[in-house]
């Protein structure tokens, strides 16, 4: 039998723990993997500096960098939502914007921007934003972990608020990220019931289509893709 590096089979199965169990401790994750926390604690250093996973409110997690070695293997959040940005965008004629959440953050990682518009939002792909912020910051912190909220969350009127977005199932801001901007996103869930992303349309505040038209589309929009990835491996799931 071929020698095997015991470092490797190590980082190789401390990504599989994490994408079985989710974010786990360091201290969890050495228990699960029968290493000292100081040998754990070296592995998640070096596989965060290849961003195969990252630190999260909840504790290490899978990394984004994990979609480059991925590639044509597995259909992602990214890729499952597209169709139905482009819908929403030739819809409503304003731009569909799909994001996801990364620790307390949210990032903007794909859009349809319509070109029968003279004035149109473009949404910087890879941009970033609190999750206290704009309808998709807001929705995916509405719908995450516990941990998170408690993190995020620190004012008793911003939970009231929260709350009235997981009773209605989506966000709606206007002048948060930047004046005369509005948007409405609704949340995609993991098998947990927890937000890995959120996608919604943003417009110039007075030109937002009406709530009772938008709210519908973006909601069944992000419960289609949801179902989507409900039956997809759970590496695609988690991954934007």
């Amino acid at each position: 039998m071929a020698e095997t590096s015991q470092t490797v089979d190590h980082a190789l199965r401390l990504l599989e723990v994490l994408r079985d169990a989710g974010a786990l401790s360091t201290t969890e994750l050495a228990a699960r993997l029968g290493v000292s926390r100081t040998v754990a604690t070296r592995l998640v250093a070096t596989l965060a500096n290849h961003d195969l996973v990252r630190r999260t409110a909840g504790g290490v997690a899978l990394g984004f960098g994990l979609l480059d070695l991925a590639a044509g293997l597995a259909v992602t959040v990214r890729e499952a939502a597209h169709p139905h940005l482009q819908d929403l965008a030739l819809r409503f004629h304003e731009t569909a914007v799909l994001a996801v959440a990364d620790g307390e953050t949210a990032v903007a990682v794909d859009q349809v921007v319509p070109d029968r518009r003279v004035v149109r939002i473009h949404y910087h792909v890879g941009s970033r934003h609190s999750l206290a912020e704009a309808a998709h910051g807001k929705v995916m912190l509405a719908f995450a972990d516990a941990a998170t909220q408690r993190l995020v969350a620190r004012r008793p009127a911003q939970e009231a608020e929260l709350t009235a977005i997981r009773k209605a199932g989506y966000a709606i801001s206007q002048d948060e990220l930047e004046e005369g901007v509005a948007g409405l996103a609704a949340p995609i869930l993991d098998g947990r019931s927890v937000a890995v992303a959120s996608i919604g349309v943003v417009a110039p505040s007075a030109r937002l289509p009406r709530e009772r038209d938008l709210a519908p589309a973006v909601r069944d929009a992000a419960a289609q893709i949801t179902t989507e990835l409900a039956v997809r491996p759970a590496a695609a799931r988690a991954l934007a």
